[in-house]
């Protein structure tokens, strides 16, 4: 058995998507991340969210889409765009204002991709709309981001962070809006996202996200290699 054959048939392994649920369940129950709350008044009233058992649900349903749509399963895209409206949820409720701005050009793009593959999933080869939606995305992240660092916060900007946020987002956006003309070359693109994440998450010593997104790296490089060649014989 070949290298090549090898890898594809981890791609496709659902071995695999049960290792990557685990690991995010096992790492997390470790750190204790499920017992992390949010707590909110209403009516002097104080009521207590359990965030952490949402988080983990929110990073298992994002594991099982992305390895569907690795194996080239529009349900992954299906429940990538259902799962959005929670990740936006739990990322504004962690503190990220621009959440409710950036979230629904996420949801949109998942369902286009998720509209497209219904109709036909055929492997492209780099071209012009590539660049355009890498650049598109990029450009709505630095406009989105700015609105909210600038309009929706009472602190002033601090760059470092805005650009922290912003260009991976870009990154992901671009990746998103390029996810329905099923690129081999748009890994490459994750392959960055999940760097920028990783330094990041190391950076915050967030180690569960660490080893999340050091996971979906992993994926990115073998889906790439897989997609590369299904390309070459357009399966």
């Amino acid at each position: 058995m070949s290298l090549l054959t090898s890898i594809k048939e981890i791609t496709n392994s659902k071995y695999l998507d049960i290792i990557g649920v685990l690991l995010v369940i096992s790492v997390s129950v470790y750190l204790e991340y499920y017992k992390t709350t949010y707590t909110f008044h209403i009516n002097n009233k104080e009521y207590v969210f359990y965030l952490g058992y949402f988080s983990i649900l929110n990073t298992c349903l994002s594991m099982t889409a992305t390895r569907l749509v690795t194996k080239k399963n529009n349900i992954g895209n299906l429940i990538g765009t259902c799962n959005t409206l929670l990740s936006g949820a739990i990322d504004f409720l962690l503190g990220n204002i621009g959440a409710i701005l950036t979230y629904p050009i996420s949801f949109l793009g998942n369902y286009i991709a998720f509209r497209i593959w219904k109709k036909k999933r055929y492997l492209n080869g780099i071209d012009f709309i590539f660049f355009k939606n890498m650049f598109l995305g990029l450009f709505l992240s630095i406009i989105l981001n700015y609105i909210a660092f600038a309009y929706l916060s009472d602190k002033p900007i601090d760059w470092k962070l805005f650009f922290a946020i912003a260009i991976p987002a870009g990154i992901s956006f671009g990746g998103t809006f390029n996810l329905g003309r099923m690129y081999p070359d748009n890994w490459i693109n994750w392959q960055a996202y999940n760097i920028f994440k990783i330094i990041q998450n190391i950076m915050l010593l967030n180690i569960a996200n660490t080893v999340k997104y050091i996971f979906y790296l992993f994926n990115a490089t073998i889906g790439y290699i897989t997609w590369r060649d299904d390309k070459a014989k357009q399966l």
